[in-house]
């Protein structure tokens, strides 16, 4: 049996009786009932139509009160808490410019956490830059050494000459990280006092992350800190990505823009980790 014995093409629908934008509108609200998400990419390729022609269906559906557009697709509105499944990263660059706002609060709220503290390690994103540039533009503790694998970091820290360490491994381009083997073996050596650490999605199921290379070193991070500090936006809610990095009892303290949603919040509670609101 062929995809298109089960999804009519457009030109099946029209032979039914519908136009093909209300085959796609079917088919999305099909999926809504089904699995509670729909991507753009999927019905796109389903439909040999543009992203931007069913990004207009899902505006089109939202108007309806029948769902919310979020990166890559859409959520239902008519079923219980959900989870949106994000695979695919966006540009470090455009996720910068992604909720500033609430990325400066969590920042300068984090570094009130560690402000003296001395060995200080930094995972990778936005939100954890944001730290680092808040963090090295105070006053920084005597004696305070940073490590950290984001050579973006790296960089801002050592302009403000604050004691710096990199692993030695593979350049990520892309975002300008270090990964691979060799800086996860580098950076197990050491103990810290607290790590910032970033994540791509949360839910009651832990703290997830796009990829397997990034997510070994938060693991190191996490497992050699005394204190581990996700700081984390309230746009990663309920959304998970293709790693799975830790359980939430792993993380000390969650520093984020706005209350979680109820689930979440009563998982969070039962792991003892603290929620800070910026």
């Amino acid at each position: 049996m062929t995809d298109s014995s089960i999804h009519p093409t457009p030109d099946k629908a029209a032979k039914r009786g519908r136009t093909p934008a209300q085959a796609r509108l079917a088919a999305i609200r099909e999926r809504l009932i089904q699995g509670g998400s729909v991507s753009v990419a999927e019905i796109a390729r389903e439909f040999a139509v543009s992203d931007m022609t069913v990004r207009r269906d899902l505006a089109e559906l939202e108007g309806q009160g029948l769902l919310e557009r979020v990166h890559g697709g859409a959520v239902s509105l008519q079923h219980g808490p959900l989870t949106v499944i994000d695979d695919v990263e966006p540009l470090f660059e455009a996720r910068r410019r992604l909720n500033s706002e609430a990325k400066a609060r969590i920042a300068r709220a984090a570094v009130r956490l560690v402000a003296d503290h001395q060995t200080l390690a930094f995972d990778l994103g936005t939100t954890v830059l944001a730290g680092a540039r808040t963090l090295v533009s105070s006053d920084p503790a005597q004696g305070l050494r940073i490590f950290t694998n984001s050579l973006r970091v790296a960089q801002l820290a050592a302009a403000a000459s604050v004691p710096t360490y990199v692993p030695g491994g593979l350049i990520q381009p892309g975002e300008m990280s270090v990964t691979g083997q060799s800086a996860v073996e580098n950076f197990s050596r050491y103990y810290f006092d607290a790590a910032l650490i970033g994540a791509s999605g949360l839910t009651q199921d832990g703290v997830f992350d796009y990829s397997p290379e990034e997510a070994a070193m938060k693991s190191v991070y996490i497992q050699r800190s005394s204190r581990r500090i996700l700081m984390i936006d309230s746009s990663k809610f309920r959304r998970i990505s293709t790693v799975r990095v830790a359980d939430l009892a792993h993380i000390s303290i969650m520093v984020t823009d706005a209350a979680p949603p109820p689930e979440l919040a009563q998982a969070l509670e039962e792991a003892n980790v603290q929620t800070v609101i910026a």
